[in-house]
């Protein structure tokens, strides 16, 4: 391990970037976005599918650099995010009962409901993030501990490789490695978990904490990070030619996602500006946006209209979402200065 390098104060472009993100979470969640191909394929399945990507690089990153500083940040990290995710999956767990009661299921599955939707699937469709970080995150600490960057990245490329055959399953002719993905999707339902999918991106944040000034992490950087957009466009033409489950597991995303973070740590634009408002504003954001956007479905169907989605329900969502995250930020500040000034009294 490295010597641990000093954290900039902030980072105003990945401040940005994650804000973003966060935007381009809900829009990918918001169905057909246009009826031109053309700018449903660049919105969604182009942009959309950075988000995540980002999220956990960035997540790999920070995790790595705050560990080197203190040996107990795993502990406390975990502790952290595991409470904002209990407290999330309380909030959704009437959405998760009303998903489970839509499924049609018997009713001896019940019991195990819980279990798997909040230590797999999440109680939202957007809550698979953590059981999938936290898995993730154990793994990859545990494979770096003991072995290699060449082993461990390995390992991580080959289980994101395995977990590839649910976006590349269009390409898949009859035979056994078809009957096998069929079986594990039936039991598990997915790859994009903290076994295949998850990993390789939070191991590439490991390694650019430990090898910040990294020769390939510097030279040429923009002309890498724009050849490498280009050819996750190329891709995802492909993929589209024979879709399969999904398009979450893209292989352009891996060098798309070092440079872009390495891009963005590394900028020294807007450094006079500080964007670090946007953090917990998009996190906010992430985590309400389903409540709007499921609620202005339900109802708007209520009223009668059917098919709601794409740009006019972004929107839609965005606002009320964007509106209520400021107005919690505002009102944790506002019930926080009280104590605050009574601690400064008491000093």
């Amino acid at each position: 391990m490295s010597t641990p390098t000093k954290l900039k104060q902030h980072y105003p472009l990945l401040d940005a970037a994650q804000y973003l993100a966060a935007l381009l979470v809900i829009l990918v969640h918001c169905g057909r976005l246009a009826e031109s191909d053309f700018w449903h394929f660049l919105l969604k399945a182009y942009l959309g599918r950075m988000a995540v990507p980002l999220f956990l690089i960035s997540s790999g990153y920070f995790f790595r650099q705050k560990q080197k500083e203190n040996m107990g940040y795993a502990r406390a990290y975990f502790s952290k995010q595991c409470r904002t995710y209990l407290f999330w999956s309380a909030i959704y767990l009437p959405y998760g009962v009303w998903f489970l009661q839509g499924l049609s299921l018997p009713a001896a599955f019940y019991p195990f409901a819980v279990p798997v939707g909040l230590g797999y699937l999440g109680f939202c469709y957007h809550l698979w993030y953590f059981p999938a970080l936290f898995f993730g995150l154990i793994l990859v600490n545990r494979l770096k501990r003991h072995y290699s960057w060449l082993f461990c990245f390995g390992i991580c490329f080959l289980l994101y490789t395995i977990g590839s055959i649910e976006t590349y399953s269009g390409f898949l002719t009859d035979g056994w490695l078809k009957t096998m993905y069929e079986t594990y999707q039936r039991l598990f339902f997915t790859t994009r978990n903290g076994l295949f999918y998850t990993p390789v991106f939070l191991l590439i944040g490991f390694f650019i904490a430990d090898h910040p000034k990294h020769r390939f992490l510097h030279k040429f950087l923009l002309t890498k990070l724009i050849i490498s957009l280009g050819l996750l466009a190329l891709e995802l033409f492909l993929v589209c030619q024979k879709e399969g489950d999904d398009k979450n597991f893209l292989f352009m995303l891996l060098p798309v996602s070092l440079f872009l973070l390495s891009w963005l740590l590394q900028s020294e634009n807007f450094l006079s500006v500080n964007l670090a408002h946007l953090r917990p504003l998009g996190q906010l954001m992430f985590f309400l946006h389903p409540l709007f956007l499921e609620g202005s479905k339900t109802l708007l169907y209520k009223c009668g209209i059917v098919s709601f989605q794409g740009l006019p329900l972004f929107f839609l969502t965005l606002a009320a979402t964007h509106f209520t995250a400021k107005m919690i930020i505002h009102l944790k500040k506002t019930a926080a200065s009280p104590f605050l000034l009574l601690r400064k009294e008491l000093k």
